[in-house]
């Protein structure tokens, strides 16, 4: 079986040793080269081959050289990159893509690596990643904007409670605890609450 041979930038060494032991710990995929900055990134891809590079956005203090980096790296060769940081922010979604990046995935998902590694090295559509992303991020958006009481709601309802017994429980009327409900899943863009319950069992959001 041919391995997908694999670079890694990354300014923080334990970082990128740590991810590239756990990536070798996997039977199709290779390590070939790493580099910590965006002038060794670049070289780097110039003198070696690879099917795809993972660069973090930030290689230095405040910049996201790994942008850059991977902007002059896929106008000279043909590489696929993926992003990889700690900065969840829909501008950088858009900068990577700008860049030539083909996938983007939060180091705090580090587990989720091989799997878009393999998912790009088979030439799934970036726009099927970019909404992936987009539509998780959105979902996340949802459960912040819940108010506490709402969330005591609703981990009520995950519970099992019905609307009387949750207007018990939390000494507040039937009416008022309706009112709560209808408001939150408004907010989470679900019809009622069994939808709610399986969109926080499925994407685990309720925390």
């Amino acid at each position: 079986m041919k391995k997908i041979s694999v670079a890694i930038v990354e300014d923080d060494p334990v970082w990128l040793s740590s991810l590239k032991i756990f990536l070798e710990n996997e039977e199709d995929l290779d390590v070939v080269a790493t580099a910590a900055t965006q002038k060794d990134a670049v070289e780097m891809a110039k003198n070696n081959d690879m099917d795809i590079i993972l660069m973090d956005i930030n290689l230095s203090e405040n910049n996201m050289d790994g942008v850059y980096a991977a902007a002059e790296i896929s106008q000279a060769k043909n590489v696929k990159i993926i992003m990889l940081t700690s900065i969840e922010s829909e501008e950088v979604i858009r900068n990577s893509f700008t860049a030539g990046a083909v996938n983007y995935v939060l180091k705090s998902n580090y587990m989720e690596i091989p799997a878009a590694i393999r998912a790009v090295h088979n030439k799934v559509s970036p726009v099927e990643i970019l909404l992936k992303e987009y539509s998780r991020m959105k979902e996340a958006e949802q459960v912040a904007a819940l108010s506490n009481a709402e969330r005591e709601i609703l981990s009520l309802v995950q519970q099992g409670y019905s609307q009387s017994k949750i207007s018990e429980v939390l000494f507040k009327s039937p009416g008022t605890i309706k009112a709560q409900i209808n408001k939150l899943l408004k907010k989470m863009g679900v019809a009622n609450c069994k939808q709610a319950i399986k969109k926080i069992n499925t994407k685990g959001i309720l925390k």
